[in-house]
């Protein structure tokens, strides 16, 4: 909690932090339904049940998440990096669109309208919020 006043301090009368700091992401038209799982990321190695940034021995399944989606079409045929952890990464077996978080009530994003109601002078995140979409600050239902 210190840390997050800190930041709170420190942004004042400066830059404000926006819902890009959360890497809010929305589905392309037509591909919302799998949007923000391992399935839909290019990362992802379909055959191999792996992702091309974890450890060789890290089983990913297609209907799981991260932080660290990018959306494209996976293909097996990529190098195993081991560059980060599933832990460090955020891994979970979930699906982590808006529609599936605590804070998403019609349409809105509660964690953000207390970011801007904490702070209007450190937060300007725009509530309005997809129900495909996902964020870095989705917590589970």
């Amino acid at each position: 909690m210190r840390s997050l006043i800190t930041l709170m301090e420190a942004r004042k009368g400066s830059r404000k932090i926006t819902r890009s700091a959360f890497i809010y992401l929305e589905p392309k038209p037509g591909e919302s339904e799998q949007f923000a799982q391992c399935g839909t990321c290019f990362m992802f190695m379909p055959g191999k049940k792996r992702c091309s940034i974890f450890g060789p021995n890290d089983v990913v399944v297609a209907d799981a998440s991260c932080g660290l989606y990018v959306h494209g079409e996976p293909y097996d045929e990529q190098l195993i990096r081991d560059a980060v952890t599933p832990e460090a990464a955020g891994y979970v077996k979930e699906q982590v669109r808006c529609e599936n978080c605590t804070w998403y009530k019609g349409g809105k994003c509660g964690l953000f309208e207390l970011l801007n109601n904490a702070d209007s002078g450190a937060f300007d995140c725009d509530p309005a919020v997809k129900a495909k979409a996902c964020c870095n600050g989705w917590q589970a239902r």
